[in-house]
């Protein structure tokens, strides 16, 4: 399996605005080491000109930077790349399309594995915790309607992630666990752009449908510890062949 950097979405790749295609610009050169972390960016009069932007159009890029904690102004030094174990999970699909591997820098197999192997946790703890308040055989409901939706859309692997990860959101929400809906969101905007991009080689399991609502019927009568069983299941088997093809770049 390869990866392709052009097969992660790029926001700055000619089709976007101005802002973005400096955004992708400073992200890159940032992934590349040009700019390292500890590194500060030019003045920002000297990084416009070189940008061929104005100013108010770096500034903008800069401030999301920031919001993705990859930099942070520092009296006296500038503006400043942060220290790796600084950045948000939002750069990770940047870091895909460009970081160059090295003792500081692990690959992107890597980082894939680990970004399935956090899914896999994230999803079991979710549907342990949400389980107490989902009794009752109704709160699956529209996460069943969910399954569906994914299922009818196996066989186009972008749309089928996007409409997979919706499930476990339509449980949350239903249980009214507002921290984890957040929290899903959070990762949804990196995971599902990420995993579409690389699962177009794997095929939807057979079983889906059926292990879907295995672990919600595992919820619905409020067996955590069951739904949580079923649901790692299924993901780790869903997971193996990408995992094995993985492991080969990482």
């Amino acid at each position: 399996m390869t990866l392709s950097p052009d097969s992660i979405t790029s926001p700055g790749n000619g089709h976007g605005t101005a802002i973005e295609s400096v955004l992708e610009t400073l992200l890159a050169d940032i992934m590349r080491g040009t700019y390292p972390p500890g590194a500060r960016l030019p003045a920002e009069r000297e990084l416009s000109k070189l940008l061929g932007a104005s100013r108010p159009t770096l500034r903008e890029a800069l401030r999301r930077l920031g919001e993705w904690q990859l930099v942070e102004p520092r009296r006296g030094s500038g503006i400043v790349v942060r220290a790796l174990a600084d950045w948000s999970i939002e750069v990770l699909p940047a870091y895909l399309r460009y970081a160059r591997p090295s003792p500081a820098m692990p690959t992107a197999g890597r980082l894939l594995l680990d970004l399935l192997a956090l899914r896999r946790v994230i999803i079991r703890d979710v549907a342990q915790l949400v389980t107490p308040r989902l009794t009752g055989g109704s709160g699956t409901v529209v996460a069943r309607t969910q399954v569906q939706r994914a299922w009818a859309a196996r066989h186009q692997p972008a749309q089928f992630v996007r409409e997979d990860f919706l499930v476990m959101r339509a449980v949350v929400e239903a249980a009214g666990f507002l921290p984890a809906v957040w929290m899903l969101n959070r990762v949804a905007g990196v995971y599902v752009e990420i995993a579409a991009a690389v699962t177009n080689q794997v095929r939807v399991p057979d079983d889906y449908v059926e292990s879907s609502f295995g672990y919600l019927d595992a919820i619905d009568s409020g067996d955590g510890d069951k739904a949580a069983e079923l649901v790692t299941a299924y993901l780790e088997r869903h997971d193996a062949a990408l995992t094995r093809a993985l492991e080969m770049i990482a």
